[in-house]
């Protein structure tokens, strides 16, 4: 789930016995997002987010989880020709790649285990992600350190999709959007709705303040103002090529 089927080619998870030949690749640069329109976010991202970028939520197996926009029908106007993203802001997912997390539940109990793009392994080139004894590498092991953290940042993410889902904070909506990209459709996304906040119990508004979730919701609901950014990023893309 957290390996967007546009951004990694074919997820396998990471086995000590099954990959200890395995070599990573990562890329020099995010030439590779140049065609994802879409891609997840953990909770500590989604304000710095809305600051470039659309910011939606969307429902998957049960649980509500943030996204942003990157772009649509397969462009990216956030990227140059050099495939460098133009703005500060680049979403872990896509720094981490291409590694990325599978999310399992079972019952009461859920892991997120380790996965990769296999289109950036190898045998002969790249870093090592096991020994031959099957122990992880110092390059793997800064590596999956990063990937808990983000793990635990989604975790987050997705404990706040469902806690303003419940409040009736986000509203299920669909919408066109025609621009210099072309024509997007977006069905069942769920934006934020600050409108509620006028009618919400005292004992929920508290709530949503002492949690630190209003001003996610407000950038969050006013981010749709971002898809302004995309015709002013195409049109430097346009002059550059």
């Amino acid at each position: 789930m957290f390996t967007p089927p546009q951004l990694f080619k074919n997820p396998i998870i990471l086995e000590p016995e099954e990959h200890k030949n395995l070599r990573i690749f990562k890329p020099l640069n995010y030439s590779f997002m140049s065609g994802v329109e879409m891609i997840p976010l953990g909770y500590s991202e989604i304000l710095p987010a809305t600051i470039y970028y659309p910011v939606f939520f969307g429902m998957a197996e049960g649980f509500v989880l943030p996204f942003v926009v990157l772009g649509v029908q397969g462009k990216n106007p956030y990227l140059t020709k050099e495939g460098f993203f133009k703005i500060d802001f680049i979403p872990k997912l896509a720094q981490l790649y291409p590694f990325g997390l599978v999310y399992l539940k079972e019952g009461e109990q859920e892991n997120f285990l380790v996965a990769v793009d296999e289109e950036n392994t190898y045998t002969d080139e790249g870093e090592i992600v096991f020994t031959e004894n099957g122990e992880e590498t110092a390059f793997f092991s800064e590596i999956k350190q990063e990937l808990t953290q983000f793990a635990l940042d989604l975790k987050k993410a997705m404990e706040f999709g469902q806690k303003i889902l419940e409040i009736g904070c986000i509203n299920q909506t669909s919408f066109v959007m025609n621009g210099p990209l072309g024509r997007a459709e977006f069905k069942n996304v769920l934006i934020a709705n600050i409108e509620t906040l006028r009618r919400l119990q005292p004992e929920k508004l508290y709530y949503l303040n002492t949690a630190g979730y209003l001003p996610v919701l407000y950038g969050a609901y006013f981010s749709i103002r971002n898809f302004k950014i995309f015709e002013l990023l195409y049109a430097q893309t346009i002059e550059i090529f």
